[in-house]
């Protein structure tokens, strides 16, 4: 009986029983770099989720102009940045002003674009005339603003009527 051939099979052992560890630890890794993947996003992907109702999304007015061709009216251009959820903002929304405590509806929404890539969106406003607004103001509009559901048609009220 040889003494080396013991020692050898140790040897052997020992060395299996690392390659072994080795591919464990390798197969882990791999495991959460596959899950750490699984958080990036394509920035190409639609954004699915929409905004809480109430959301305030904060901008600075950039632009205010008195009329860009006849017949149209006065209005502001506000940007801003950082959006990270699925804005459902449309024409015709309030645009809203802090003044001291209170918030105050001082527009409407005239256009919007929304720079998914760059995470802004840029809000062109109609001012009501009894609020003074002015460049670098800060107002908000709400991201996903509820309104009360329109009445059901009855016989007396045509559909037509009902969708305004």
């Amino acid at each position: 009986m040889n003494v080396h051939s013991g020692e050898a099979w140790h040897e052997k052992g020992a060395l299996c029983a690392i390659a072994v560890a080795g591919i464990l630890v390798a197969i882990a890794m791999m495991m959460e770099m596959q899950t750490d993947a699984d958080d990036v996003h394509d920035p190409r992907a639609p954004i699915r989720e929409h905004s809480a109702p109430g959301t305030r999304f904060w901008f600075e007015v950039i632009e205010s102009f008195n009329a860009r061709y006849q017949g149209d009216t006065a209005g502001h251009i506000g940007r801003g940045g950082g959006l990270t959820l699925h804005p459902h903002v449309a024409l015709g929304d309030p645009v809203y002003h802090k003044a001291g405590d209170t918030d105050k509806a001082i527009g409407s929404v005239t256009g919007v674009v929304w720079e998914r890539l760059k995470g802004s969106l840029t809000v062109e406003f109609r001012p009501h005339d009894e609020h003074r607004i002015a460049v670098g103001d800060e107002v908000w509009v709400d991201l996903n603003p509820t309104f009360p559901n329109p009445p059901a048609p009855t016989a007396a009220t045509p559909i037509s009527e009902t969708a305004r």
